[in-house]
């Protein structure tokens, strides 16, 4: 069996990097997920206010 102690610092890099690309996958997708849910939010409140606006001066009594 070789003797992998002389190989433990390109071990260590090798393991650190795969660790960190698999953190920065893992943040991305949150940060994707996040930024649906806030997008979605946003426009389900941009038609609540529609809503309100349009019922509080009803239909067809905008002014031209």
């Amino acid at each position: 069996m070789p003797d992998l102690s002389n190989y433990a610092g390109l071990i260590e890099i090798g393991l650190s990097f795969g660790g960190f690309v698999i953190f920065i996958i893992w943040q991305m997708r949150t940060l994707r997920r996040d930024v649906h849910a806030r997008e979605a939010r946003e426009a389900q409140e941009a038609a609540e206010r529609a809503a309100r606006a349009e019922a509080r001066t009803g239909p067809g009594d905008a002014t031209e």
